[in-house]
């Protein structure tokens, strides 16, 4: 699957000029909804996280441009939960996927 900075809305200067926080390896949930209409939510491990998106690490692909929900900090209920894009995923030699994901103006609750 490859990347799709041309719809991010993002040029390659504002990515790189957005700070980005160390999370490696910390919890976040994720909820995403199968074809089926079934919605799985799980905590995954967080690698990084800007204002623009955030990068996951989990143990199944996502399909690019698919909307999922996405909550930084699970633990504490009055955390937004935030819409995101698949922007890429990348299967890494582990066999584990490499995942980007990039924030929606919109969030799901404010809670």
């Amino acid at each position: 699957m490859t990347d799709d900075l041309v719809n991010s809305g993002l040029t390659e200067q504002e990515r790189r000029n957005s700070l980005r926080l160390d999370m490696e390896s910390k919890l976040v949930a994720i909820s995403v909804t199968k074809p089926d209409g079934v919605i799985k939510s799980k905590n995954v491990s967080c690698v990084d996280i800007s204002n623009g998106g955030i990068s996951i690490v989990n143990d199944e692909p996502l399909v690019v441009g698919q909307i999922i929900q996405v909550q930084t900090n699970p633990q504490d209920t009055s955390c937004p939960t935030l819409n995101a894009s698949v922007l890429r995923c990348h299967i890494q030699q582990s066999g584990w996927y490499n995942i980007g994901l990039l924030f929606q103006e919109n969030k799901i609750n404010d809670k």
